[in-house]
């Protein structure tokens, strides 16, 4: 995602990469704060971000889980912890070529600061990935083609 408007950054709350106004300089107000104490610094953010940028009621605490990954990143610290959580189904037998693909999986989908949550599945003779009931990749991949097949399908997540 590129944006003209550099006071814009892209983020991912949920399973969603929306632009956020003000995230550079509502850090910055956090970096007084204990790095590792999350309830000051996301209340900090949503206090500084609130006015800036629509967060809708439901989403608060994934808007929130967001932040501190932001402000985790912005302080050089691990975030993966905070990733957000995509159920996805990998069908096709056991054995060494499901296990390969599976771990390809959790690759390609850290990439996008995304956790899978999985269910193996028989079936098939080539491994395939099923995210919402819609096969997003089958057979045999690598690491560039699982990723294309990912991003073409973040927007039906």
């Amino acid at each position: 995602m590129h944006f003209k408007d550099k006071s814009v950054s892209p983020i991912r709350v949920g399973l969603d990469q929306i632009g956020i106004v003000g995230l550079h300089h509502a850090l910055k107000k956090t970096d007084d704060l204990d790095p590792d104490d999350r309830e000051a610094i996301v209340d900090r953010m949503m206090e500084h971000l609130g006015p800036l940028n629509y967060i809708p009621d439901g989403q608060v605490e994934a808007y929130r889980t967001a932040f501190w990954r932001e402000s985790r990143r912005h302080r050089g610290r691990d975030f993966s912890a905070w990733y957000s959580e995509l159920p996805v189904t990998v069908r096709g037998e056991p054995g060494d070529e499901r296990d390969r693909f599976v771990a390809l999986v959790k690759e390609v989908l850290a990439a996008h600061e995304l956790k899978p949550v999985f269910t193996l599945a028989p079936g098939g003779r080539s491994p395939e990935l099923v995210v919402n009931d819609e096969v997003v990749a089958s057979g045999p991949q690598n690491r560039a083609s699982l990723d294309r097949a990912v991003r073409r399908t973040f927007s039906h997540w």
